[in-house]
Protein backbone atom coordinates (compact mmCIF):
# COMPACT_ATOMS: atom_id res chain seq x y z
CA UNK A 1 0.00 0.00 0.00
CA UNK A 2 1.19 3.44 -1.18
CA UNK A 3 0.90 6.54 0.92
CA UNK A 4 -0.06 9.87 -1.08
CA UNK A 5 0.85 13.14 -0.77
CA UNK A 6 -2.52 14.11 0.65
CA UNK A 7 -1.98 11.60 2.89
CA UNK A 8 1.44 12.02 4.04
CA UNK A 9 0.83 15.80 5.08
CA UNK A 10 -2.15 14.60 7.19
CA UNK A 11 0.40 12.86 8.99
CA UNK A 12 2.92 15.61 9.39
CA UNK A 13 0.58 17.88 10.42
CA UNK A 14 -0.67 15.63 13.15
CA UNK A 15 2.91 14.22 14.50
CA UNK A 16 3.61 18.73 14.47
CA UNK A 17 0.32 19.20 16.58
CA UNK A 18 1.19 15.95 18.84
CA UNK A 19 4.59 15.78 19.62
CA UNK A 20 6.30 19.05 17.66
CA UNK A 21 8.19 16.18 15.22
CA UNK A 22 8.98 17.59 11.68
CA UNK A 23 9.51 14.62 9.20
CA UNK A 24 12.33 15.49 6.84
CA UNK A 25 14.17 13.46 4.20
CA UNK A 26 12.60 10.20 3.26
CA UNK A 27 10.09 10.91 5.93
CA UNK A 28 6.97 9.97 3.50
CA UNK A 29 8.89 5.99 3.07
CA UNK A 30 8.94 6.01 6.78
CA UNK A 31 6.19 6.49 7.63
CA UNK A 32 4.66 4.11 4.54
CA UNK A 33 7.36 1.18 6.15
CA UNK A 34 6.62 1.59 9.43
CA UNK A 35 2.32 1.67 9.39
CA UNK A 36 1.75 -0.70 6.56
CA UNK A 37 1.67 -3.83 8.67
CA UNK A 38 -0.83 -2.22 10.94
CA UNK A 39 -3.03 -0.82 7.85
CA UNK A 40 -3.48 -5.19 7.12
CA UNK A 41 -3.91 -6.13 10.52
CA UNK A 42 -6.53 -3.53 11.41
CA UNK A 43 -7.90 -4.07 7.49
CA UNK A 44 -7.73 -0.60 6.73
CA UNK A 45 -7.91 0.58 3.56
CA UNK A 46 -5.66 3.64 3.07
CA UNK A 47 -3.26 6.09 4.76
CA UNK A 48 -6.33 8.54 5.17
CA UNK A 49 -8.56 6.44 6.94
CA UNK A 50 -5.88 5.19 9.05
CA UNK A 51 -4.91 8.84 10.06
CA UNK A 52 -9.16 9.08 10.67
CA UNK A 53 -8.81 6.20 12.77
CA UNK A 54 -6.04 7.21 14.91
CA UNK A 55 -7.43 10.74 15.90
CA UNK A 56 -10.84 9.40 16.05
CA UNK A 57 -9.86 6.97 18.75
CA UNK A 58 -11.38 8.48 22.16
CA UNK A 59 -8.95 5.45 24.35
CA UNK A 60 -5.98 7.11 22.97
CA UNK A 61 -4.65 3.69 22.22
CA UNK A 62 -3.86 3.92 18.63
CA UNK A 63 -2.29 7.38 19.13
CA UNK A 64 -0.23 5.60 21.38
CA UNK A 65 0.90 2.75 19.11
CA UNK A 66 0.93 5.03 16.22
CA UNK A 67 3.49 7.27 18.09
CA UNK A 68 5.89 4.09 19.31
CA UNK A 69 5.99 3.30 15.68
CA UNK A 70 7.09 6.80 14.54
CA UNK A 71 9.59 8.05 17.39
CA UNK A 72 13.00 6.92 17.70
CA UNK A 73 13.99 4.48 20.38
CA UNK A 74 18.04 4.43 19.37
CA UNK A 75 19.51 4.16 22.52
CA UNK A 76 22.03 1.99 24.46
CA UNK A 77 23.88 2.58 27.81
CA UNK A 78 26.16 5.21 27.69
CA UNK A 79 25.38 6.71 24.50
CA UNK A 80 27.41 9.81 24.43
CA UNK A 81 30.00 9.26 27.06
CA UNK A 82 30.73 12.90 27.41
CA UNK A 83 27.21 13.98 28.36
CA UNK A 84 27.83 11.26 31.02
CA UNK A 85 31.10 12.22 32.32
CA UNK A 86 29.65 16.04 32.28
CA UNK A 87 26.86 14.74 34.28
CA UNK A 88 29.32 13.74 37.11
CA UNK A 89 31.35 16.55 37.06
CA UNK A 90 27.97 18.45 38.52
CA UNK A 91 27.31 16.62 41.14
CA UNK A 92 29.59 18.33 43.69
CA UNK A 93 28.17 21.75 42.42
CA UNK A 94 24.59 19.93 42.81
CA UNK A 95 24.93 19.08 46.27
CA UNK A 96 26.38 22.18 47.68
CA UNK A 97 23.50 24.34 46.21
CA UNK A 98 20.96 21.85 47.47
CA UNK A 99 23.23 22.26 51.41
CA UNK A 100 22.62 25.79 51.22
CA UNK A 101 18.82 25.71 51.30
CA UNK A 102 19.30 22.75 54.10
CA UNK A 103 17.36 20.04 51.78
CA UNK A 104 19.01 16.90 51.01
CA UNK A 105 17.43 15.55 48.01
CA UNK A 106 18.35 15.66 44.38
CA UNK A 107 16.46 15.19 41.24
CA UNK A 108 17.17 14.12 37.73
CA UNK A 109 15.16 13.56 34.59
CA UNK A 110 15.42 11.78 31.89
CA UNK A 111 13.37 13.20 29.24
CA UNK A 112 13.04 10.98 25.66
CA UNK A 113 14.38 8.20 28.08
CA UNK A 114 13.14 5.68 25.55
CA UNK A 115 13.57 2.46 27.03
CA UNK A 116 15.27 3.28 30.04
CA UNK A 117 19.30 2.66 29.59
CA UNK A 118 20.22 6.09 30.15
CA UNK A 119 17.97 6.24 33.32
CA UNK A 120 19.49 3.59 34.60
CA UNK A 121 23.12 4.76 33.95
CA UNK A 122 22.39 8.32 35.44
CA UNK A 123 20.87 6.36 38.69
CA UNK A 124 24.20 4.24 38.49
CA UNK A 125 26.43 8.10 38.16
CA UNK A 126 24.51 9.26 41.26
CA UNK A 127 24.71 6.21 43.42
CA UNK A 128 28.38 5.47 42.81
CA UNK A 129 29.45 9.46 43.93
CA UNK A 130 29.24 8.70 47.12
CA UNK A 131 27.89 12.15 47.36
CA UNK A 132 24.14 11.46 48.22
CA UNK A 133 24.64 8.65 51.33
CA UNK A 134 23.62 9.18 54.49
CA UNK A 135 19.81 10.44 54.37
CA UNK A 136 19.85 12.27 51.23
CA UNK A 137 16.35 11.53 48.84
CA UNK A 138 18.03 10.93 45.28
CA UNK A 139 15.24 10.11 42.71
CA UNK A 140 15.66 9.39 38.55
CA UNK A 141 12.82 10.16 36.83
CA UNK A 142 12.16 9.11 32.92
CA UNK A 143 9.53 10.10 30.70
CA UNK A 144 8.62 8.84 27.17
CA UNK A 145 5.70 9.90 25.27
CA UNK A 146 5.30 5.99 23.80
CA UNK A 147 3.93 3.96 26.23
CA UNK A 148 5.43 0.66 24.76
CA UNK A 149 8.92 2.21 25.71
CA UNK A 150 8.19 2.89 29.14
CA UNK A 151 6.99 -0.53 30.34
CA UNK A 152 10.06 -1.88 28.63
CA UNK A 153 11.93 0.50 31.15
CA UNK A 154 10.20 -0.51 33.82
CA UNK A 155 10.38 -4.38 33.04
CA UNK A 156 14.51 -3.14 33.23
CA UNK A 157 15.95 -6.68 31.00
CA UNK A 158 18.51 -5.92 28.40
CA UNK A 159 19.95 -7.65 26.05
CA UNK A 160 23.57 -7.56 24.91
CA UNK A 161 22.75 -4.97 22.02
CA UNK A 162 21.85 -2.32 25.06
CA UNK A 163 25.46 -2.52 25.72
CA UNK A 164 27.16 -1.82 22.68
CA UNK A 165 28.33 1.37 23.82
CA UNK A 166 30.86 0.09 26.24
CA UNK A 167 33.35 -0.90 23.77
CA UNK A 168 34.57 -4.46 25.49
CA UNK A 169 33.78 -2.59 29.23
CA UNK A 170 32.47 -6.08 30.70
CA UNK A 171 33.57 -4.60 34.13
CA UNK A 172 30.15 -2.56 33.47
CA UNK A 173 27.34 -5.50 33.35
CA UNK A 174 29.63 -7.70 36.43
CA UNK A 175 29.43 -4.35 38.62
CA UNK A 176 25.66 -3.14 38.00
CA UNK A 177 23.50 -6.01 36.58
CA UNK A 178 22.76 -9.52 37.03
CA UNK A 179 22.91 -11.30 33.82
CA UNK A 180 22.50 -14.48 32.68
CA UNK A 181 21.73 -16.34 29.24
CA UNK A 182 22.39 -13.33 27.80
CA UNK A 183 19.71 -10.83 29.65
CA UNK A 184 21.24 -8.44 31.63
CA UNK A 185 18.53 -6.27 34.89
CA UNK A 186 20.18 -3.67 36.66
CA UNK A 187 20.79 -4.56 40.66
CA UNK A 188 18.11 -3.64 42.41
CA UNK A 189 20.23 -0.68 44.59
CA UNK A 190 20.24 1.07 40.65
CA UNK A 191 16.43 0.79 40.54
CA UNK A 192 15.16 1.95 44.21
CA UNK A 193 15.71 5.01 43.02
CA UNK A 194 14.18 4.88 39.82
CA UNK A 195 10.76 5.82 38.52
CA UNK A 196 9.05 5.95 35.07
CA UNK A 197 5.92 7.86 33.24
CA UNK A 198 4.38 7.81 30.11
CA UNK A 199 3.76 11.73 29.03
CA UNK A 200 4.47 14.54 26.56
CA UNK A 201 7.00 16.65 27.03
CA UNK A 202 5.30 19.14 24.84
CA UNK A 203 2.10 19.19 27.98
CA UNK A 204 3.22 22.30 30.45
CA UNK A 205 2.50 20.05 33.02
CA UNK A 206 4.21 16.78 32.52
CA UNK A 207 6.88 17.34 35.26
CA UNK A 208 4.45 19.12 37.62
CA UNK A 209 4.82 15.76 39.92
CA UNK A 210 8.68 15.98 39.89
CA UNK A 211 8.99 18.59 42.08
CA UNK A 212 11.84 20.75 41.75
CA UNK A 213 14.59 19.44 39.01
CA UNK A 214 18.43 19.47 39.08
CA UNK A 215 19.00 18.19 36.26
CA UNK A 216 17.33 17.27 32.81
CA UNK A 217 18.70 15.34 30.53
CA UNK A 218 17.41 15.73 26.87
CA UNK A 219 19.62 14.76 24.35
CA UNK A 220 19.01 13.80 20.80
CA UNK A 221 15.07 14.78 20.65
CA UNK A 222 15.46 18.48 19.50
CA UNK A 223 16.90 17.16 16.54
CA UNK A 224 13.64 15.90 15.32
CA UNK A 225 11.50 18.82 16.59
CA UNK A 226 10.32 22.69 15.13
CA UNK A 227 11.52 25.23 16.79
CA UNK A 228 8.36 26.35 18.28
CA UNK A 229 8.07 22.45 20.18
CA UNK A 230 11.92 23.31 21.35
CA UNK A 231 10.26 26.69 22.80
CA UNK A 232 7.56 25.01 23.93
CA UNK A 233 9.50 22.46 25.91
CA UNK A 234 12.43 24.73 27.14
CA UNK A 235 9.69 27.00 28.50
CA UNK A 236 8.55 23.91 30.80
CA UNK A 237 12.17 22.59 31.72
CA UNK A 238 12.52 26.24 32.73
CA UNK A 239 9.43 26.12 34.82
CA UNK A 240 10.42 22.68 36.64
CA UNK A 241 14.40 23.53 36.64
CA UNK A 242 16.14 24.88 40.19
CA UNK A 243 17.85 28.22 39.92
CA UNK A 244 20.95 26.71 39.55
CA UNK A 245 19.94 23.39 37.88
CA UNK A 246 21.28 22.17 34.47
CA UNK A 247 19.97 21.14 30.68
CA UNK A 248 21.59 18.59 29.07
CA UNK A 249 21.25 18.34 25.43
CA UNK A 250 22.68 16.33 22.86
CA UNK A 251 26.37 16.76 21.37
CA UNK A 252 24.71 17.93 17.79
CA UNK A 253 21.70 20.12 19.17
CA UNK A 254 21.73 23.89 20.49
CA UNK A 255 19.42 25.88 21.78
CA UNK A 256 21.48 29.00 20.77
CA UNK A 257 18.98 31.70 18.99
CA UNK A 258 16.12 29.16 19.76
CA UNK A 259 15.29 30.32 22.95
CA UNK A 260 16.45 33.17 25.57
CA UNK A 261 15.81 31.25 28.28
CA UNK A 262 18.67 28.91 29.35
CA UNK A 263 22.29 29.94 28.26
CA UNK A 264 25.32 27.56 27.06
CA UNK A 265 27.89 27.00 29.86
CA UNK A 266 31.59 25.22 28.73
CA UNK A 267 31.89 22.40 31.38
CA UNK A 268 34.75 19.72 30.98
CA UNK A 269 34.66 20.29 27.00
CA UNK A 270 31.07 20.02 26.80
CA UNK A 271 28.44 22.58 26.64
CA UNK A 272 25.82 22.43 29.73
CA UNK A 273 22.46 24.72 29.53
CA UNK A 274 21.65 27.13 32.66
CA UNK A 275 18.33 28.73 33.50
CA UNK A 276 19.22 32.90 32.03
CA UNK A 277 19.12 34.47 35.38
CA UNK A 278 17.82 37.55 33.59
CA UNK A 279 14.38 36.02 32.88
CA UNK A 280 12.17 35.36 35.12
CA UNK A 281 9.40 33.76 33.85
CA UNK A 282 9.28 31.12 30.30
CA UNK A 283 8.47 33.54 27.38
CA UNK A 284 5.15 33.44 25.12
CA UNK A 285 5.33 29.84 24.01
Amino acid sequence: MVITEKEYALFKILLDKKLGIVLKGDGRMTLQSRLSRRLVDLNVGSFEDYHDLVTSDLSGSELSYFISQITNKETYFLREREGFALFGSLLRDLKSSRQKRNQKQVTVVSAGCSTGEEVYALSIILIESGLFAWGWDIKVLGVDVSSAAIEKARNAVYREDSFRGLRGDEEFCKKYFDGADGLFVPKKLYRSCVEFRQGNILDPHVLDHAGEIDVIFCRNVFIYMSDTAVRRIAGNFFSRLAGEGYLVIGSTESLVNKTALFIPEYREGAIVYKKNSWVTAPENR
